[in-house]
């Protein structure tokens, strides 16, 4: 993992406990639109939290992110899924306080912040429509996002599949997915944001199934670079 760029740190969530993580703050040198990006919601989760890693140290043409790369740090330290208060993102209920103090302290982050989108950073153990317990390959998103959500989506997924997943790798290619066809639709992030804020999110489950850490990472990140460039954001090249 890259060094976590120190100088961007703009504030200190849980600051004094042992969940204290920082948040940072990448400008480009024109204005446009804004993103948060939050990895490490799983602490098991390795690809997410390296690649937000990464992005606090990445270069814009132009646009702003707000990046949360730690973001559960116990169960980061202690390499599990879920940390003090359980699994971390079934915490965002709609409408609700979120429901630990780490929660609602990344909430207040993602409100203040006003994105313009939201993309929280994921890693699973097998694969979508294949394996029946996991959801890797799947840039995840609600149908209430809109249709620019969605043809965003879809490019993306067109993008990684057609540029980075081999043929010879079909159960690896990428998919849309809505929550509400996972089982997975309780208490999310992304759908407080859509629901609270009216911004859209996206939750990139990457699989580690028969691939590698680098794949793993390679992969996160390109959909990561897709999904800002498709929202205005552009990262240097």
């Amino acid at each position: 993992m890259d060094a976590l760029n120190q100088d961007r740190i703009v504030k200190t969530l849980m600051k004094g406990t042992n969940r204290e993580t920082e948040v940072y703050e990448v400008n480009g040198p024109k204005e446009g639109p804004t993103a948060v990006i939050i990895g490490g919601m799983h602490g098991n989760e390795v690809n997410g939290y390296r690649v937000a890693a990464n992005a606090t140290n990445w270069e814009l043409d132009a646009g702003r992110l707000l990046v949360i790369p730690l973001a559960n740090i116990v169960a980061i330290e202690r390499n599990s899924r879920q940390g003090p208060d359980g699994d971390l993102n079934r915490l965002f209920p709609s409408g609700q306080k979120p429901e630990s103090a780490l929660a609602r302290a990344i909430w207040g982050v993602v409100e203040d912040t006003d994105p313009d989108v939201v993309i929280d950073l994921h890693r699973s153990r097998g694969l979508f429509n294949t394996h029946h317990r996991w959801i890797g390959q799947v840039l995840l998103l609600t149908e209430a996002h809109g249709d620019r959500a969605i043809d965003t989506a879809e490019y993306v997924v067109d993008y990684m599949n057609e540029n980075y997943v081999p043929r010879t790798m079909r159960f690896h290619r990428f998919t849309m997915a809505d929550i509400h066809d996972t089982d997975r639709d309780t208490g999310m992030l992304i759908q407080k944001v859509q629901r609270d804020i009216g911004a859209p999110g996206f939750l990139i489950e990457s699989t580690e199934f028969l691939l590698d850490l680098e794949t793993q990472l390679r992969w996160t990140t390109t959909i990561t670079e897709q999904l800002l460039d498709q929202n205005g954001i552009q990262r240097t090249a």
